[in-house]
């Protein structure tokens, strides 16, 4: 096992999961009568964009036909968390009426449909766009009013459709590799080239002096090391490595090594690994990570294949913002070696 896998930390990610139950009736948008219908039914193949607007805010998504995946609109170098998008074209698709309530009715303000809550818009291959109203909930919370734009009935949908789909929007499905680092936790900075560990910073919590760990780290987290740190030296590259310039997206989906490799990414190449820890409660804090693998530039010289938080989509950053991380894995060493009595670092 190599020594990169030793220090990655288990991240639990929690995922809210979805239970789809669909059947695709037809090519076309359809009315299906009796018992508990379809309020209207899409082949998923025919989903090419989704907006979703709501009193919180709107967010849209784009298939990318290329690639087949889905990006956030406008946002070519954001594709959707998969494992939160899965399920959700399918929802899309035709969600599932507890029972027509009306076949018209007269006055959409006494179901909220005058200014719905929630409105959905599903763009498709032919042109045309299907829109969804959600307006009030019932009483006991299960349910919302809703209506097709263009069909005259009053519809009940179960809350939870349009519960999962505003969630998009209070938490969008943004990639695991677009990390959010508060420098203020961090505790500790690893830096490995060839599967070594050439350099790393600690953080005494008690006083707040950020310190050159000892080569070969030990078993203890954070690390011990003797040479203290101006804080500024540390946290200036901290910030800037906090600050990830991401700037477009090279291979997603099933990627294997032979892929990677072939951008400069390898067990070999400079990896950075940062423990940052949150305090849930007095004397209990969680720890986790955020790391980033740097592979070759790219053909015009503006960017940078990398990996991040041990996702295996090719990520392109910013070339320039990718030298300066770099430079910072040389830090402690160069810190080191200007102390006197500084231990000659262990292979």
């Amino acid at each position: 096992m190599s020594l990169r896998l030793l220090l990655v930390l288990v991240i639990v990610v929690s995922i809210s999961s979805i239970a789809v139950t669909f059947a695709v009736t037809d090519q076309t948008i359809d009315r299906v009568s009796g018992g508990p219908p379809f309020f209207y039914t899409i082949p998923e193949s025919a989903i090419i964009r989704v907006e979703i607007d709501s009193p919180s805010g709107a967010v849209a998504f784009v298939l990318n036909d290329e690639q087949n995946f889905w990006f956030f609109d406008g946002e070519e170098n954001t594709p959707v968390d998969r494992q939160r998008w899965n399920g959700i074209t399918t929802l899309l698709g035709g969600p599932r009426s507890q029972r027509e309530l009306e076949s018209s009715f007269g006055d959409p303000s006494l179901y909220g449909l005058d200014s719905p809550d929630t409105t959905v818009a599903v763009g498709l291959r032919d042109g045309s766009t299907v829109r969804l109203f959600l307006g009030d909930e019932i009483p006991n919370r299960t349910g919302n009013y809703a209506q097709l734009e263009g069909f005259p009935q009053l519809v009940l949908v179960s809350s939870a459709w349009g519960e999962v789909l505003n969630g998009l929007i209070d938490d969008p499905p943004i990639p695991q590799w677009q990390y959010d680092l508060d420098v203020a936790e961090v505790t500790e900075i690893t830096f490995l080239i060839e599967n070594r560990v050439v350099g790393a910073f600690g953080l005494d919590i008690a006083t707040g002096v950020w310190y050159v760990c000892d080569l070969p780290l030990g078993g203890d987290s954070p690390c011990k090391g003797d040479i203290t740190v101006d804080n500024p030296t540390v946290l200036d590259p901290l910030r800037n490595f906090a600050k990830p310039q991401f700037v477009g997206v090279e291979e997603i989906g099933e990627i294997t090594d032979e892929i990677q490799a072939s951008y400069g990414i390898t067990e070999d190449s400079p990896y950075a690994t940062v423990r940052y820890e949150i305090e849930l409660q007095q004397g209990l804090r969680q720890a986790n990570q955020v790391s980033l693998t740097l592979g070759d530039t790219t053909p015009d010289g503006t960017g940078m294949y990398a990996l991040a938080n041990e996702q295996r989509d090719v990520v392109i950053i910013d070339a320039a913002w990718g030298s300066s991380v770099r430079e910072f894995f040389d830090l402690p060493a160069s810190i080191a070696e200007s102390e006197p009595d500084a231990a000659s670092p262990a292979g």
